[in-house]
């Protein structure tokens, strides 16, 4: 009798001692619970640097800081939780939380960085006529919630678990009519036409800034040359003065035209960074999920592919 409840009264340890195995997989899953920490700090470090660069004053930077606190809040700390512990525990109430947060924070990003690269193309092909960054992050917010809220529903579309069952996505192998519409339908306009706007738009911006700096610089010498023959005629004509305050207007408006053009260079780097790294973490999972939908097998035998 003493055994049996010594057994009892330990089990809880033993149990806890297994979570704690240092076996292969475990050593593997923890591995990577450290890498997709990391990766998290870094872009939660990233994100804030981007936003206190614009003053708070840009709501679509302000849109991407939200989408990335909500999925840093959602679904990092169960997926660590689980890679840590090396266990599975995903709840069904909490797989439909993650997966409506996951596919909404996807949607949004990816609308706001085009919107971003619109805009600032826009804005350096002197566009006069731009919508105000409010208007543009509506625009952004409602569309994603159009997309995502009939999923909370369980119209179009539901949740699963998905790969190593660490965590919830679509459900990618829906056989359904309307399944199927849905999801090819959002990832022809989420993402495939997005895709093609960013990489239209950030190289054409690309191309008018390096047009823009080669232009100045390759006008620079001539024009103080220009402009030291011009001081030196008016210098018999006009006093002291006057020749300094010439001097003086001359080289602010030659600075002001280099901030300008050093901030709006700085502003398109910084959306090119942001953009790899958004393409980065989410095309290889755009192939896996389009492997999903034509019923690749290839994808189904190995769901580690899937997990990564």
């Amino acid at each position: 009798m003493e055994s049996n409840a010594t057994n009892v009264s330990l089990w809880p340890y033993i149990h806890f001692m297994r979570c704690i195995t240092w076996n292969l997989p475990c050593t593997a899953s923890r591995i990577g619970g450290v890498i997709i920490l990391a990766i998290s700090i870094f872009c939660l470090k990233m994100n804030i640097r981007f936003l206190y660069s614009e003053r708070c004053q840009n709501s679509l930077v302000v849109s991407l800081f939200l989408a990335s606190i909500l999925v840093n809040a959602t679904s990092v700390p169960g997926v660590l939780v689980q890679l840590f512990a090396c266990h599975r525990h995903c709840f069904k109430l909490y797989c439909r939380i993650e997966g409506v947060v996951t596919y909404f924070s996807g949607c949004l990003c990816m609308l706001v960085f085009m919107t971003l690269s619109i805009h600032r193309y826009l804005s350096l092909c002197s566009y006069d006529r731009l919508s105000s960054y409010r208007c543009l992050t509506f625009v952004c917010w409602f569309l994603s919630i159009a997309f995502t809220f009939p999923l909370t529903l369980n119209y179009f579309n539901s949740h699963a678990l998905e790969g190593l069952d660490f965590h919830c996505s679509i459900n990618w192998q829906d056989k359904s009519t309307v399944g199927r519409v849905y999801i090819r339908s959002s990832f022809i306009a989420m993402y495939f036409f997005s895709l093609l706007m960013l990489l239209f738009v950030n190289l054409r911006a690309n191309l008018i800034v390096r047009h823009i700096y080669s232009k100045h610089y390759s006008n620079s010498s001539v024009q103080q040359f220009s402009h030291q023959q011009g001081s030196m005629k008016n210098s018999q004509q006009s006093n002291g003065f006057e020749k300094a305050y010439h001097i003086y207007e001359y080289y602010s408006k030659k600075a002001s035209h280099r901030k300008y053009l050093r901030a709006n260079y700085r502003f398109l780097k910084s959306v090119i960074f942001l953009v790899s790294c958004y393409l980065i973490a989410w095309t290889p999972y755009s192939i896996i999920a389009v492997l999903q939908l034509l019923d690749v097998k290839f994808i189904f035998q190995h769901s580690v592919l899937i997990a990564i």
